[in-house]
């Protein structure tokens, strides 16, 4: 049977972005009216932290399909065997953390993916916890001339820092066929919210390496201003993980940060990112 959308509440973390989901059974299967409900909390919270996990790969894959199609395995990291769309996040002593930048999912990509899952498989003992920033907050925070002049520009993202897991892996001949075969893309730097329509920020520090039409010297001094701007904690919220903790997030609007003060131990992560909001009218 289905779960109504009365039965969960959205409690806000932070003034600026983030919510926690009470109420919601997620070994039910969710029906339309709660998932729509659940959208509707995404839309105004960004980032919702739900109870009820850790969830088995096929449940993952089915939260997410009502949202929208699942991307397929990723790139560089490995997947959940018999479930491609399930990418598996391990990091420790033997293989270091590689997410300790502030990023956006994918936004190498010319099609920005809309949803990502994130459920932990392995914590632990103390840290690793994840970073989230509103980039709507930090559009309305720059200064209106600033703001203007963004307005105008846009940037290119590229693959960024997997070129170390590739040039680790098979040297340049394979970090230039990775880069090859992911390609970069051009977004605006001011971009705008499919649904809702509101402006945000749109560039990160892991992804976003040029800004069309600036020099590098000039392109870097703006990115590095606006990644300092990103990084300030009223634009945040702090996700501290438990077992049972699931967190969904619009990856239109919002970048993430993964602490990595967790070694010597080891951190297992499962994501699934789902491509486009199949509630979106094209």
């Amino acid at each position: 049977m289905g779960q109504g959308a009365a039965s969960f509440e959205s409690i806000r973390l932070t003034p600026t972005i983030g919510a926690e989901v009470r109420g919601l059974d997620l070994s039910a299967e969710l029906d339309e009216t709660t998932t729509d409900s659940l959208y509707d909390a995404l839309l105004e919270h960004h980032v919702l932290v739900l109870r009820g996990g850790p969830l088995p790969p096929d449940r993952l894959e089915a939260l997410g399909s009502t949202f929208g199609p699942l991307a397929p395995a990723h790139h560089t990291y490995p997947n959940v065997d018999g479930y491609p769309s399930v990418t598996v996040l391990d990091t420790g002593p033997g293989n270091p953390p590689d997410n300790a930048e502030w990023h956006t999912d994918l936004s190498f990509r010319a099609d920005r993916p809309f949803l990502s899952i994130l459920q932990p498989d392995i914590r632990p003992p103390v840290g690793g916890d994840t970073l989230f920033a509103n980039l709507f907050a930090v559009h309305d925070a720059l200064m209106p001339g600033l703001r203007s002049d963004l307005e105008g520009l846009s940037a290119v993202h590229d693959m960024g820092s997997f070129r170390n897991h590739a040039y680790a892996e098979g040297g340049v001949e394979l970090m230039n066929e990775r880069m090859a075969e992911v390609g970069s893309s051009v977004h605006p730097m001011i971009d705008h919210h499919p649904i809702t329509e509101r402006p945000f920020l749109h560039v990160n520090e892991c992804f976003t390496s040029h800004v069309v039409g600036l020099t590098m010297p000039e392109g870097r001094r703006l990115l590095a201003y606006l990644f300092d701007l990103i990084a300030r904690p009223q634009f945040q919220v702090r996700v501290l993980w438990e077992d049972d903790v699931v967190v969904l997030w619009d990856n239109r609007g919002t970048q993430h940060y993964a602490a990595d003060d967790y070694l010597p131990h080891r951190r297992v992560m499962q994501r699934l990112i789902v491509t486009s909001d199949c509630r979106e009218v094209v």
